[in-house]
């Protein structure tokens, strides 16, 4: 069963369903009342813990001390802002190294005194991307807190795509710790050789898999555009059919989820990641070890 793609909009939607699980980001939003942390996985927010404050309003109970109320109020946020952090640090810390970033929410001054405060473990102090304005402290602020943090989220993306190609280049200019190109990425992937799947974010091919009358099976990567071309058995000869074709990101990633190995989506927002789209054709791999594939 082989599927054709007739039109741009249907191209994009195996992009689309791919992009929602990547990157992984610690989400708080608080105020003085309520605290929600959660993650956001891709697209998708997930609500995870909450907690209620028990600190008072800013009027004070008949025959209280307005020193003595004071001093009770701080005391009530303080212990209030160490339950938020152990909140997040119960959810995040084990998952720092895999944490892109975490986001803060919430009306000033609140957000500024919880991250001021060093409330939150050191190694997630380090993670934290910015801090944004949000009226919402509920689990529907999670979702703000997301959008406030758009162009947060988009450089930290574009970090990581510089980082995973610097190293691509790196291990390509040092030593055989990389591949690149459909074939050559392909096998190693079934090698389980490759730790990590770099697809250019601008790929739009497909791959057809043909196979001759003698058995032989061979792979072609055209253009997700254009129609599928005949082809030339390489090692007899012979004319051969077509058995397949389909979404050469999909056909890829297959491989790499039952090796165990992760795949990252890379921008062409810069100079290493237009290479990797123009000089690799779009597909290449960090290796776990070198194969001479």
């Amino acid at each position: 069963s082989f599927r054709y793609h007739c039109d741009s909009e249907f191209l994009t939607e195996p992009l689309e369903h791919m992009l929602e699980d990547t990157g992984l980001f610690g989400l708080i939003v608080l105020d003085r009342r309520e605290a929600n942390v959660g993650w956001l996985k891709g697209k998708r927010v997930e609500p995870v813990k909450s907690a209620s404050s028990l600190v008072p309003g800013k009027q004070r109970k008949g025959g209280q001390s307005a020193q003595r109320f004071a001093r009770l109020r701080l005391e009530a946020i303080d212990n209030f802002y160490q339950e938020v952090a152990g909140m997040a640090n119960d959810l995040f810390v084990d998952k720092r190294h895999e944490l892109d970033g975490i986001l803060v929410g919430g009306p000033s001054p609140t957000k500024d005194e919880f991250l001021d405060g060093d409330y939150l473990h050191h190694e997630l102090q380090d993670k934290v991307l910015g801090k944004f304005d949000v009226a919402y402290t509920d689990e529907s602020g999670l979702k703000d807190l997301v959008d406030a943090g758009q162009e947060a989220l988009a450089d930290q993306e574009i970090v990581q795509d510089k980082n995973d190609m610097e190293e691509f280049f790196e291990k390509l200019n040092t030593g055989q710790e990389a591949t690149y190109g459909f074939e050559q990425t392909r096998r190693n992937l079934i090698m389980g050789s490759v730790d990590r799947l770099l697809i250019s974010e601008d790929l739009r091919s497909d791959v057809v898999v043909y196979e001759c009358p003698n058995g032989h099976e061979e792979y072609e990567v055209v253009d997700a555009r254009h129609s599928t071309p005949d082809h030339e058995c390489s090692e007899c000869g012979e004319e051969a059919a077509v058995e397949e074709r389909e979404d050469v990101i999909e056909h890829l990633m297959a491989i790499a989820e039952q090796r165990g190995t992760e795949t990252r989506f890379i921008s062409t927002d810069f100079e290493k990641g237009e290479q990797l789209l123009d000089a690799f054709g779009g597909i290449a791999g960090i290796l776990r070890y070198s194969t001479g594939v």
